[in-house]
């Protein structure tokens, strides 16, 4: 099986979690090399996980995911 049709649940998952504005797009993005997640200066942007299936050596096939901040009370979360 190639790494570009491997199953979402055959792939190690790796989140990325943590407080409003705390940096996780920006580092998913960084992670990437794409602008996969919005990254903006309103707390709350990112409202529903990201997910992106990618190949992270020496890993193999991962599933990267942007979750929204743990404490997500802001006006966008509502």
């Amino acid at each position: 099986m190639s790494l570009n049709t491997t199953p979402a649940a055959e792939r190690v998952h790796i989140g990325i979690f943590g407080k409003r504005n705390a940096g996780k797009s920006s580092l998913i993005n960084a992670i990437t090399s794409q602008e996969l997640a919005i990254v903006s200066e309103q707390k709350g942007t990112t409202t529903d996980p990201v997910y992106k299936a990618m190949e992270l050596l020496p890993l193999g096939p991962v599933m990267i995911i942007d979750t929204p901040g743990l404490d997500d009370e802001g006006e966008l979360g509502a």
